[in-house]
């Protein structure tokens, strides 16, 4: 199993990661529309929040957005590679209504900010800051194509990606530590990325060897091994979705210490090549 493409937009949207947003529309003398950074997440009902400065750039850019029913705002966010050579998760350009939050809507939407990022600028709303939400209309995730039949002549794929599913979806638990794990994985538990390239060289990828560990996410985890002088990656799908570290740990335990065939437990990985 992998992540749909609604569970990823929605854990490149979750606001761990930098976004850009630009409105539309052409500005005066045929000069590019301007894009700013901005601090934003989506909260636990799939809500797209920004929080900006009040009367900065993009404030104001945003207002006659907010102000005309038919103008959009678009947020892009791309995916930071965790570890060298991983694969990449694309971006995601998410495109709706900006809507510009006070009083009651405002404090409540600060209190769904904090549940995901509790920072101190949402203090200061009303007095300083301001929040939108942008009231999405559609999501496009853009991949490598890697070989695929559908990939443009650019080299990337496009998905359009349902905004009720978005709505639906659940960010991926271990997305914001998902380096620091890696990391770990490298460090401190050798044996069990040999116990993956073991069962890699026995079921997909034969020669395999010099296993690392590139992504993670609750369906499994993806590998680089070394075949033949070349890295080749493999995924090694957990029975079933993983929900919390706590759980997690328990399964990587499992495999470090029992030399698993991948039908013998619950937890062990079905191991494919990429």
């Amino acid at each position: 199993m992998e992540p749909t493409p609604a569970e990823v937009a929605r854990t490149l949207a979750a606001g761990h990661l930098p976004a850009r947003i630009r409105t539309s529309g052409e500005p005066a003398g045929g000069s590019p529309v301007p894009e700013f950074a901005v601090t934003h997440v989506t909260d636990r009902m799939g809500r797209v929040l920004l929080l900006l400065a009040e009367d900065s750039p993009v404030d104001r850019a945003l207002r006659p957005v907010a102000a005309d029913g038919d103008a959009v705002a678009q947020l892009t966010v791309a995916d930071r590679q965790p570890v060298a050579g991983s694969p990449w998760r694309g971006r995601i350009t998410m495109s709706g209504w900006a809507t510009r939050l006070a009083g009651i809507a405002a404090h409540r939407a600060a209190m769904d900010f904090a549940e995901v990022n509790p920072i101190g600028e949402l203090l200061d709303i009303g007095r300083g800051s301001v929040l939108y939400r942008l009231d999405l209309a559609e999501i496009e995730w853009v991949t490598p194509g890697y070989d695929a039949e559908d990939t443009g002549p650019d080299g990337l794929r496009r998905t359009d990606v349902d905004v009720d599913a978005f709505l639906d979806a659940e960010p991926d638990p271990f997305a914001p530590e998902e380096q620091k794990l890696l990391h770990d994985l490298a460090d401190h538990h050798e044996d069990l990325l040999a116990e993956l390239c073991a069962q890699a060289r026995e079921t997909a990828v034969p020669g395999a060897s010099n296993a690392r560990a590139l992504r993670l996410d609750r369906y499994g985890l993806t590998l680089g091994v070394e075949v033949a002088g070349e890295e080749r990656w493999i995924r090694a799908g957990f029975r079933h979705p993983i929900g919390d570290l706590k759980e997690l740990a328990e399964v990587f335990h499992l495999l470090a210490c029992c030399r698993c065939r991948p039908e013998s437990h619950q937890h062990s990985p079905e191991t494919h090549a990429h």
